[in-house]
């Protein structure tokens, strides 16, 4: 969420980057914290926040939150400390892999607020780890071929979605409480469009000349709908077999990706999500800057170049 070079500078963009830069402090004095109590595990999070400082700003969403509820956002500093406590080990299936959904309690114990907030934020963690770690088991043994949009998007609802509809229920928690409903809503479907984003960003799909071929789920859920019975074979073969270095292969399956079926199809589900999450952040109430931050994030999904769609002879 942070601002990239060359992006002007607007009252929302600010917002965001002085939410990031106290994160970053306070999430550093929140892992020193816990060295003397738990050493071992202090030493083992403490490596792995190192590896995910590039996404710390995506932890400050329920400090905007916060403020487009019309509050002070460093009221949700403790919030987003947690979030991104959560975050060092949510994807981890090394030992200690839901450490960070405990830290982020025990982050929390600390904090002055009233018992029933708390008690609020616990239940919030507590569903979104469950989420999470459902989710994960779901994905463990399904096939390539069983892929579809309807897959793709639950493991992003209950994954990320699952974790960024905490963080705005518990921003919430912290303000007055009323339309929680709506904010758990909307963070899940920001959350989600995050997801996508990420995929979307990391893809080489249409990079032909790259190395290795990273395709978005979504995209490669799309191509599975759109394409032919022949198509679909030789997508499973391929993703199952292709050398990672083999280029001849790779080329084949960019062109099978590109279909301008597949890759119409994919953006118009991308504006169609992008849509829904903004038509439920139009109906909270919520003050100017802080939603026109949030709905900039969205924005900048559909602001990504889609891949060059190609022309398939019998596809």
């Amino acid at each position: 969420m942070t601002c990239q070079a060359g992006q002007v500078i607007t009252p929302a963009t600010r917002l965001v980057d002085e939410q990031t830069h106290v994160l970053r402090e306070a999430l550093t004095t929140a892992l020193r914290s816990i060295i003397t109590d738990l050493p071992h595990l202090a030493a083992k999070v403490t490596t792995q926040a190192t590896r995910l400082r590039h996404t710390i700003s995506e932890r400050v969403f329920a400090a905007i939150v916060v403020a487009a509820r019309g509050e002070n956002p460093k009221k949700a500093l403790p919030l987003c400390v947690a979030s991104a406590l959560w975050w060092i080990s949510a994807e981890s299936d090394a030992p200690g892999a839901q450490c960070g959904a405990m830290l982020a309690m025990r982050h929390l114990q600390s904090v002055r607020a009233p018992d029933n907030c708390k008690l609020g934020w616990f239940t919030e963690i507590a569903r979104s780890t469950t989420s999470a770690i459902e989710t994960r088991l779901a994905e463990h043994g399904r096939l390539i071929s069983d892929l579809n949009r309807k897959t793709v998007l639950a493991k992003n609802l209950g994954f990320t979605g699952a974790a960024y509809a905490r963080d705005a229920a518990m921003a919430t928690h912290l303000t007055d409480g009323e339309a929680i409903d709506g904010w758990r809503r909307f963070g899940a479907l920001y959350g989600a469009m995050r997801q996508l984003h990420a995929d979307h960003a990391r893809s080489t799909v249409d990079l032909d000349g790259h190395p290795r071929l990273v395709v978005p789920p979504l995209l490669l859920a799309h191509a599975f709908r759109q394409g032919n019975a022949g198509m679909v074979q030789e997508l499973t073969r391929l993703l199952r077999s292709v050398p990672s270095g083999d280029p001849e292969c790779h080329a084949v399956l960019r062109d099978l990706l590109r279909s301008p079926r597949t890759v119409s199809a994919y953006s118009r589900d991308l504006r169609r999500l992008h849509g829904k999450a903004c038509d439920v952040l139009d109906g909270l109430s919520s003050a100017a800057e802080p939603r026109a931050a949030l709905r900039a994030v969205l924005d900048s999904t559909l602001a990504l170049p889609m891949p060059g769609s190609r022309e398939l002879i019998g596809a």
